[in-house]
C-alpha cells in the first residue's frame, strides 16, 4: 500500500469530504462488482422459467414487490463496498480476505433474503403478493435467525473495512475531515450489525406470533439512521464549521 503525500492528494478527483484514492478500478473490484452481480440473477422474478401461461406471469409480477426490496438490501452492501474502496484504494491482506468474506456471504444470504421479503410481503398484504410458501412458527424462526445473523455479518464486514481504513490512516494521508467521516461510518454500520444482532436473538428467544417482531425490529432503522447521521452531521459542522 503506496504512503500518500499532500501533493499527490491534490491530483486526484474529489467526493464530498474525501479524495478519491481508489478511482482506479481494481481486479478485487471488480470481481466484487461481479459478484455482486450474479447474486442480483439469483432475485430474478421468476427463478426457473418464463411463465408458459397467465396466471403464471401474473404470479411472476406479484412477487415483484419482494424482488425490488431484495434488489436494493443487496445494493446497500455493494455501495458500502464501492463508496469504501474509491475513498480508499486500500488493498491489504486484511481488505482482501474481508471483501472475500463479503461475497461468501452475499451469495449465501440471497435465498433467506428472498423469503424473508416474501413472507413478509405475504404478511402485510394478506398474500395478495404471494409468500414462497407456507411457514410454520418454528420454520419462520430459522428464516429470521438465518437473515438476522447474515445481516448482522455483512455488516460488520463493511463496518471492518471502514474500520482498516481509520486505523491506516496515516498512511492514506487522511485528513482530519476524512478521519471523522470514516469514524462516523464505522458506527452507522456497527449500528447496523447491532440491529442484525438484536433481531437475530428476538427469533430464538421469542415465543409463537411475537417471532415475527425479529422481522418488524428493522424499521427502527428508518428512525435509528436519520438520526444518527444528523448528530454527526452536527458535530462534523461543530468540530469543522460549515467551509
Amino acid at each position: 500500500m503506496p504512503d500518500w503525500k499532500s501533493e499527490d492528494l491534490a491530483k486526484l478527483p474529489r467526493e464530498g469530504e474525501f479524495y478519491l484514492r481508489g478511482s482506479v478500478t481494481t481486479r478485487l473490484e471488480n470481481f466484487v462488482d461481479a459478484a455482486f452481480a450474479f447474486a442480483v440473477t439469483l432475485l430474478v422474478i421468476s427463478v426457473d422459467s418464463i411463465p408458459d401461461n397467465y396466471d403464471a406471469f401474473i404470479d411472476a409480477l406479484l412477487q415483484s414487490p419482494a424482488f425490488v426490496a431484495c434488489f436494493f438490501q443487496l445494493i446497500m452492501f455493494w455501495l458500502g463496498h464501492r463508496t469504501w474502496s474509491r475513498r480508499y484504494g486500500l488493498e491489504t491482506s486484511r481488505t482482501l480476505w474481508i471483501s472475500l468474506l463479503l461475497v461468501a456471504g452475499t451469495l449465501i444470504i440471497v435465498y433467506p433474503l428472498r423469503v424473508m421479503f416474501g413472507a413478509g410481503m405475504g404478511f402485510v398484504s394478506n398474500e395478495f403478493f404471494p409468500s414462497p410458501f407456507a411457514f410454520t412458527y418454528s420454520q419462520i424462526r430459522i428464516v429470521f435467525i438465518l437473515y438476522g445473523s447474515g445481516f448482522g455479518f455483512l455488516c460488520a464486514l463493511i463496518a471492518g473495512l471502514f474500520w482498516e481504513a481509520w486505523r491506516n490512516a496515516d498512511q492514506l494521508a487522511l485528513t482530519d475531515r476524512e478521519r471523522f467521516a470514516t469514524r462516523a461510518d464505522v458506527i452507522a454500520w456497527m449500528i447496523l450489525t447491532g440491529m442484525g444482532i438484536v433481531a437475530m436473538l428476538i427469533a430464538v428467544i421469542a415465543e409463537d406470533n411475537w417471532i415475527v417482531l425479529s422481522g418488524w425490529i428493522y424499521l427502527l432503522l428508518t428512525v435509528i439512521m436519520p438520526l444518527h447521521s444528523m448528530i454527526e452531521k452536527s458535530a462534523f459542522n461543530k468540530k469543522f464549521g460549515d467551509s
